[in-house]
């Protein structure tokens, strides 16, 4: 995963975060840039974007507002995490696309790297709001990236291509062929 770094002109000078407890997801309940985000916040009177990372509906994952400051996007725990945006309206969108949702749990695997005593909760745990919304894939993206078993990659394949027995027992001959299925079905999901 590559973090794109954004450079935004703060309305205001930032605080530092001193403790990490959540990684909280938010969507934008609409689609846009980052730019549009830091802008739009600007507007309604934050310093400039109150997420820490923005992931796009493309895979890309951009960084907002810097990781060590207190974020603007979850009222009473801005101090204590980090805020995720999703672009996209996961109240009304059926479904994510699989590059987003792959960057997702990605982002998700990172930031547990850097805080690993961090929970990742949805918007709404904290606030009443149908952030992120209910077709929002949460538990998902929550897991982050979990390393597949050859014989779940086959059934996902399976399940996702109807690829008969003997195709799937030809790709598996080749000298990469369990890391090859592997990849296939990660695209798949």
């Amino acid at each position: 995963m590559k973090i794109i770094n954004e450079t935004f002109k703060w309305a205001s000078s930032l605080t530092q975060r001193n403790d990490t407890k959540y990684i909280i997801i938010h969507h934008r309940a609409g689609d846009g840039d980052v730019q549009s985000i830091h802008q739009g916040h600007i507007e309604r009177g934050f310093s400039g974007i109150g997420y820490h990372f923005y992931v796009r509906k493309n895979g890309e994952v951009h960084k907002g507002r810097p990781i060590g400051t207190v974020g603007a996007h979850t009222l009473g725990k801005n101090q204590d995490s980090i805020g995720v945006c999703f672009e996209g309206n996961f109240e009304k969108e059926f479904a994510m696309s699989s590059a987003q949702q792959k960057s997702g749990k990605e982002l998700i695997d990172y930031l547990k790297t850097l805080y690993p005593m961090a929970k990742v909760h949805r918007h709404s745990d904290f606030q009443r709001t149908a952030c992120p919304g209910k077709k929002f894939p949460f538990d998902k993206i929550k897991e982050g990236v979990k390393d597949m078993t050859v014989d779940e990659a086959v059934e996902i394949v399976q399940a996702k291509s109807g690829l008969e027995d003997e195709t799937i027992e030809f790709l598996l001959c080749y000298k990469y062929g369990e890391e090859l299925i592997k990849k296939i079905a990660e695209a798949m999901i």
